[in-house]
């Protein structure tokens, strides 16, 4: 029994369809989100949270995405793992170069699953939070005090761009353990202290002459390792996995 649902897990044709069925999700979903502002939130917002204020029957897509994507991912390892089984029993039968060759994408497919685990772990262990801020405010992440000092705002000179916003900043204090230090957060150039990440971000878009709503969005990504490690791997054996195919194609000629 257990042997017949490893061999229905570790099938291509399971592969196949399950693709096809996340591609049919992700494109109601699509369309779903065209038209329901609520799913833009998701940028903002982990998923259980959005769940936890969000749910609704017409959320039953994002549900099925996520049970899809686990069967993918357990086939995918299912198919991994029963590849390197065959290539261990052949391993004698041929040149450790020719074997470097077929290992290589299975192992690529062992680094999806790490890119994927870093995502998931994120998602739903990570931190996701979007603050309107003031001069003289006070933000608390977990055992952080972060106040926020002055604002101030740059706008572009002479010329056609006259008067239109060029940057904004923010001075930050943080505050940890009775030690405090300063740091500047400016748009598009993120702070980043004790595994958190700080981006100045404009609310909405500033009127004319007015000073812009500035807020700030922390991010904890406790999966970005995972996800820089799978594709930094992935990477590295695309490139020996093309390199060693156009080397055995002209035999050894560049």
């Amino acid at each position: 029994m257990i042997t017949m649902l490893w061999r229905r897990l570790a099938s291509t044709k399971l592969c196949f369809w399950t693709l096809n069925l996340l591609c049919l999700n992700l494109f109601i979903g699509g369309l779903y989100a065209m038209f329901d502002g609520r799913y833009r939130q998701l940028n903002m917002t982990l998923f259980p949270q959005w769940i936890h204020d969000n749910f609704d029957t017409q959320c039953w897509w994002l549900i099925t995405l996520m049970l899809v994507l686990a069967l993918l991912g357990a086939n995918t390892f299912a198919c991994s793992v029963q590849r390197l089984q065959q290539l261990w029993q052949r391993r004698r039968a041929n040149s450790w170069r020719t074997n470097l060759v077929l290992l290589s994408p299975t192992l690529m497919h062992l680094c999806f699953l790490l890119i994927l685990s870093g995502h998931a772990l994120t998602e739903f262990s990570g931190l996701k939070e979007n603050l309107p801020i003031s001069t003289g405010q006070q933000l608390h992440l977990d055992n952080t005090a972060i106040e926020v000092l002055s604002q101030s705002n740059t706008l572009y000179g002479d010329g056609p761009l006259n008067g239109v916003l060029r940057q904004s900043q923010a001075q930050l204090r943080f505050t940890r353990n009775g030690q405090q230090h300063e740091t500047t957060l400016r748009v598009l150039h993120p702070v980043y202290d004790n595994g958190a990440s700080y981006h100045l971000l404009l609310a909405k878009k500033p009127r004319p002459g007015q000073p812009p709503t500035l807020k700030i969005a922390i991010k904890k990504d406790p999966g970005l390792p995972l996800i820089l490690l799978g594709n930094a791997l992935m990477s590295l054996l695309m490139a020996i996995y093309f390199v060693t195919i156009r080397h055995h194609r002209y035999g050894g000629q560049s």
